[in-house]
């Protein structure tokens, strides 16, 4: 079972990494909405200032009309219109109680209501990647210079 089977107005399914003083973040893995895989996009903190403080000190971001969205607008040029992004539905996923990365949905083509179904849903594969993650690949992957 899938992300995108899963919260059904999901296109893009992204799993970035932090890196260990949370400068930047990578792309572990994206698949986008034609099925096609990536890796290794890096945000960097400073470019995505409101993004980067928000995520870290809330552990989710619902953003129904992203574009327009106070913390994630900041990504409409270079990576909303880059990908065609309209909606965003990112939560963390931690080791020892500390954000280690995000699982971030995007809706292309148009907006979308997340559903509450949609963010537990995630918030739940987020509890299992923190499990798997955090103890799998965490230490070769936050230390990793840029």
């Amino acid at each position: 079972m899938s992300i995108k089977s899963t919260v059904p107005k999901c296109d893009r399914v992204g799993i970035w990494l932090f890196h260990s003083d949370y400068s930047a973040m990578f792309s572990l893995m994206c698949v986008d909405e034609f099925g096609k895989r990536s890796t290794s996009a890096h945000l960097i903190e400073s470019d995505y200032k409101n993004y980067f403080s928000h995520i870290v000190e809330n552990d989710f971001l619902v953003a129904c009309d992203a574009r327009n969205d106070e913390v994630a607008k900041c990504f409409n040029h270079g990576y909303f219109d880059v990908h065609n992004i309209h909606s965003l539905l990112d939560v963390t996923f931690n080791k020892d109680f500390v954000p280690l990365g995000i699982i971030c949905c995007e809706r292309t083509g148009n907006k979308t209501k997340w559903q509450p179904q949609d963010i537990k849903t995630i918030k739940n594969i987020a509890v299992k990647a923190s499990l798997f993650i955090g103890h799998n690949i965490s230490d070769m992957y936050a230390s990793k210079p840029q």
